[in-house]
């Protein structure tokens, strides 16, 4: 049975949900793929993978200017909290077909990893120091938020 990639929006600015494109094949074993052109919302510029994280441990925690993210979990599970300043989501990134877009000025924390957890990133950009935003009170700032909040 072949699934064909479909997106949602949630109430965080910008933020895309998406089950790729998948096939369930009980008997041959499961296969995702997807075309950077037809089932990203970018050309990834590069990638990363985190991994071997410890469950007591966050990663991300920072925002970008300009660089988009796409995150999937392709092994394990991790959480991944989502804020524009004024709204805030959490997902569960725990299959290979489910897939977050993270655009720029939303901040993005990674947390909860599974202890086999293998989180893919692919990046709008390619790595840019200066394009990171770390400072919390510094992000809501810049996105006009009311209060600061974490």
């Amino acid at each position: 049975m072949i699934r064909e990639t479909h997106c949602e929006t949630c109430s965080v600015r910008g933020v895309r949900l998406y089950e790729m494109r998948h096939v369930v094949d009980h008997i041959r074993g499961h296969l995702t793929a997807g075309e950077f052109a037809d089932d990203l919302p970018f050309t990834p510029q590069r990638y990363f993978l985190t991994y071997a994280i410890p469950n007591e441990q966050t990663r991300g925690e920072h925002a970008h200017h300009r660089c988009a993210q796409f995150l999937i979990c392709v092994h394990g599970e991790c959480h991944l909290r989502v804020d524009d300043g004024e709204n805030r989501e959490e997902f569960c990134l725990n299959r290979p077909t489910f897939g977050v877009l993270v655009p720029p000025m939303v901040w993005a924390t990674e947390h909860l990893h599974s202890a086999d957890s293998v989180l893919l990133v692919l990046a709008s950009r390619p790595y840019e120091p200066e394009d990171y935003i770390r400072d919390y009170r510094e992000f809501l700032t810049m996105v006009g938020a009311g209060g600061a909040r974490k």
